[in-house]
């Protein structure tokens, strides 16, 4: 987690801006200042690649975050160049156009929206139409930054466990969306609207939620003081348009590891998904994807909230070239390498709530893995897992440097993440037991 000491000026105690960092806005942490760049559907040019390599060099230390919501974050900023990192990110494109709505740009889609072949629709343009509404309307400039958003299209690839405030998730035929509050699509729906309603009805529930918040950043708070029931019946007769029940709708469920290799895109062409090693990024990397998106994927670069990317677009004939090529840079496109299952927070070098340098443990653990295990894990350096927002099928919580409980998620508890299956262990034992076909409890 981050020391809570902002750069900008001082804020007052219950702006819900204050609450994580920005672009304009950075955030102090153990090794300077973090500015977090958000990637508008999580979606890179080849030319801002290009430019956010050479802001990474000068600015910082030379790499760049992947983050579980497709955006990108920047470490380590020193305080002397603040000022110039943020003017250099808004010339590459990076900000909003209303500086003023840059922190509240939280509108996931998944990575291969409008181009999955099992898309019941194409999401993509009412997560820009609420974009461009985020951005236009004064209003909205005071939810909180973590106040997020996801527009599902039913893809097979989706991350569709992410919790979130608001969602929508299209149904089998196309016409509408299922929606749901302080929740997920792979739960229960509250209800579903048509497709051309779906941005008024968002809208709705924005004025709704900003009417009664009271201070609730996001919509779980609110629920605490006001019964979802109500905030719905009331929602429901504020909207012209029909409402209807979505009892019997379910998300299907995604396709296991779509976000990684080859797969064939609803036009016929390909993408091709890879895993830089713990979501991190050098600039050599970032400048060689800059160039092989150029060549083969017409210069756009997806990002993936498994902290990976996805070239689209790509002809059948150079599909080989670009795996090796992704292979010689260090990426993983394969589901059952080590550092493609693995997740880890930054550690204690960069963090002072961490327990362990859960970067370098977490590569460690990548040389022990056996390749055909194929379960993710998580290395997390506190209890407040910042690199996940729900529980991976192991994580290992850090005690101590380089020493950590380990847990297999179950729902049933007792812990959140799960069932604890070894206590104050090394990397080494960790690796032992997560090897072991007895692991699971």
């Amino acid at each position: 987690m981050l020391n809570q000491q902002t750069t900008a000026t001082k804020i007052e105690p219950f702006d819900r801006r204050n609450a994580c960092p920005g672009l304009s806005r950075m955030v102090m942490a153990r090794d300077g200042a973090i500015a977090r760049i958000k990637l508008p559907l999580g979606r890179l040019t080849a030319d801002q690649a290009f430019a956010l390599a050479e802001i990474a060099e000068k600015f910082g230390p030379g790499a760049v975050e992947l983050s579980i919501r497709s955006n990108i974050q920047l470490r380590a900023i020193a305080p002397e160049n603040w000022e110039h990192a943020v003017t250099a990110l808004y010339q590459a494109g990076f900000g909003a156009n209303n500086p003023a709505a840059d922190d509240i740009r939280n509108v996931m889609v998944s990575p291969t929206a409008g181009i999955d072949r099992h898309q019941a629709c194409d999401a993509t343009p009412l997560a820009r139409q609420l974009l461009a509404a985020l951005e236009n309307n004064a209003d909205h400039h005071a939810l909180s930054p973590k106040f997020s958003f996801q527009i599902d299209g039913g893809e097979a690839c989706a991350m569709v466990s992410h919790p979130g405030d608001i969602w929508l998730s299209a149904t089998d035929d196309g016409r509408h969306f299922a929606f749901g509050f302080a929740s997920s699509p792979d739960g229960t729906a509250l209800g579903r609207v048509e497709i051309d309603d779906a941005l008024p009805f968002i809208e709705a529930a924005l004025r709704l939620f900003l009417a009664h918040s009271k201070g609730a950043a996001r919509m779980k708070q609110l629920f605490e003081t006001l019964a979802v029931e109500e905030f719905l019946k009331e929602l429901i007769a504020s909207c012209p348009f029909t409402v209807d029940s979505a009892a019997d709708w379910q998300r299907r469920q995604p396709r296991p590891c779509a976000h990684l290799g080859a797969h064939v895109q609803v036009d016929g062409r390909l993408y091709i998904g890879a895993m830089p090693l713990l979501g991190r990024l050098d600039t050599t990397q970032l400048r060689a994807l800059a160039a092989l998106s150029q060549k083969g994927s017409g210069g756009e670069i997806r990002l993936t909230p498994w902290q990976g990317v996805i070239l689209p677009n790509v002809d059948a004939a150079h599909c080989d070239k670009v795996l090796r090529q992704l292979h010689t840079l260090g990426l993983a496109t394969d589901a059952k390498a080590p550092q493609s299952r693995l997740r880890s927070c930054t550690g204690s070098t960069g963090c002072a709530s961490a327990l362990s340098d859960t970067q370098t443990d977490a590569r460690d653990l990548a040389s022990l893995l056996e390749v055909d295990s194929p379960d993710a894990v998580h290395l997390t350096g506190c209890a407040k897992s910042c690199a996940a927002l729900a529980p991976l099928p192991h994580t290992l919580l850090a005690r101590a440097p380089g020493r950590y409980d380990v847990f297999f998620a179950d729902k049933a508890g007792p812990s959140r993440f799960g069932r604890l299956l070894a206590t104050d262990v090394t990397i080494d034992a960790a690796a032992r037991l997560l090897n072991s076909p007895e692991r699971k409890p």
